[in-house]
């Protein structure tokens, strides 16, 4: 792989230095999210959209609550994920890189895709008066798939006689492994002179902030053009392989990271002003009979959707700039090997749980949600109890069933644990 020279403020771009410090505020962050989710979808049950199980009553306000959280919710997963491919890809050539992926993403997502979502599809089933299936019997039909590219990343689809597959929540998991190995040629190029020299200039001309204004318009016009998905938390799929060559982008050079800290209050400001517009579309587009504000042409939905693009763009590099430490990049430091702390052990214990407890959570809550909606108990009370609960679930499953064996952190994507000088497998701390 070709190298460059370097600025002050860019890192080094080569290909034969493996990093000896892992980036623990990342990881901290990517957690905070993936846990997050565990709230967040635990309210999907008391929205009014569409969700596995329902409470009565849902609520509007939760709504518009879930649907400022998904602006930039998922996006900063995909962000954080581009960083990590500019890190990966310093001690790593493409085509191990390529392997690694299909590790650590592809052998979760077809695990997750026959074991965990189903039981949520037969939850959903199950709230139908009538409905009389056992799981065992739902089962088969649920695998009744046919393979096509006409939607892709998503390549498996179900039966139209039928319809009960799908990814379910790990649709992030496809879409991330799928961008991920696709984007590789248009950032070998950008590791090239020619790519740094470009980069260099953008750096350059990031301090005004119409510049990074100017970054949000490729998401609107991916949203106008191609519309939102809200199966996809409200971005078009294609929006997310641009979060995550933001992401990249972002680890090249320091000066993007200091202007995003810069104008963080500015960008916050305006995200959730243009937020406040977004609604004032979506409540013309929805209340126009036939009229789909996610996916039409009329002004209205074009309308949202635009600002909807910029609004999101905005307040995720806002949370990027307040973030502040959690987008520092720093070199590596050769530094005497210190005992581990417990701040670094619990660290590094939740990096390893990030995929595992996003692999399982949504069939956490769906099938404890199934069950504590029929208690005669305040709504409120009824969210906390899916919530906490399902995340002190979440938790003991990972805990106990998952990280202990060899076999079950490969099929949820981590690594081998660790070994002793006698041989003998460790369990990571």
């Amino acid at each position: 792989m070709t190298t460059g020279a370097t600025s002050p403020t860019r890192e080094p771009m080569t290909a034969g230095t493996r990093s000896s410090e892992r980036r623990r505020d990342l990881d901290l962050l990517r957690m905070l999210v993936v846990v997050g989710l565990v709230f967040f979808h635990s309210a999907r049950v008391f929205d009014t959209g569409s969700f596995y199980v329902k409470n009565d009553p849902t609520s509007e306000a939760v709504t518009i609550a879930l649907f400022f959280m998904a602006l930039w919710g998922m996006p900063l997963l995909f962000v954080i994920a581009g960083t990590g491919m500019w890190y990966s890809l310093r001690s790593r050539s493409a085509g191990q890189f390529a392997r690694e992926r299909v590790r650590r993403l592809l052998v979760p997502l077809i695990f997750g895709v026959v074991v965990i979502v189903p039981p949520q599809v037969w939850t959903r089933l199950r709230g139908d008066a009538g409905y009389a299936e056992s799981f065992w019997e739902f089962l088969p039909r649920f695998f009744d798939v046919e393979f096509t590219m006409r939607s892709f990343p998503f390549v498996v689809w179900g039966d139209p006689a039928t319809g009960l597959f799908e990814t379910g929540h790990l649709w992030f998991v496809v879409v991330l492994f799928a961008y991920s190995l696709l984007l590789l040629p248009m950032i070998r190029l950008l590791r090239r002179p020619s790519g740094l020299r470009m980069i260099d200039r953008v750096a350059e001309s990031v301090d005004r902030w119409w510049v990074l204004l100017l970054a949000g318009i490729p998401f609107a016009a991916l949203d106008v053009v191609f519309g939102s998905e809200e199966g996809l938390a409200g971005w078009s799929r294609y929006s997310y392989a641009t979060f995550i060559l933001y992401g990249y982008l972002l680890a090249t050079d320091r000066r993007f990271r200091r202007a995003l800290q810069r104008f963080r209050t500015r960008n916050l400001v305006l995200g959730v002003a243009l937020f406040g517009v977004a609604g004032v579309f979506y409540n013309v587009a929805s209340n126009s009979p036939g009229v789909d504000p996610l996916a039409d042409f009329d002004l209205a939905s074009l309308g949202l959707r635009s600002v909807k693009g910029l609004s999101g763009w905005l307040t995720l590099a806002a949370i990027l700039g307040f973030a502040g430490g959690s987008t520092q990049t720093r070199l590596p430091r050769p530094e005497p090997k210190a005992a581990p702390t417990l701040v670094s052990r619990v660290t590094a214990y939740t990096a390893e749980a990030v995929l595992p407890i996003y692999v399982l959570h949504q069939t956490v809550i769906v099938l404890l949600a199934y069950y504590v909606v029929q208690w005669q108990i305040p709504s409120v009370a009824r969210y906390l109890v899916i919530s906490l609960v399902s995340l002190i679930v979440i938790l003991a499953i990972y805990d106990v069933a998952v990280r202990r064996t060899r076999l079950t952190r490969f099929v949820f994507g981590m690594k081998p644990p660790e070994r002793d000088r006698s041989g003998r497998g460790l369990i990571r701390s």
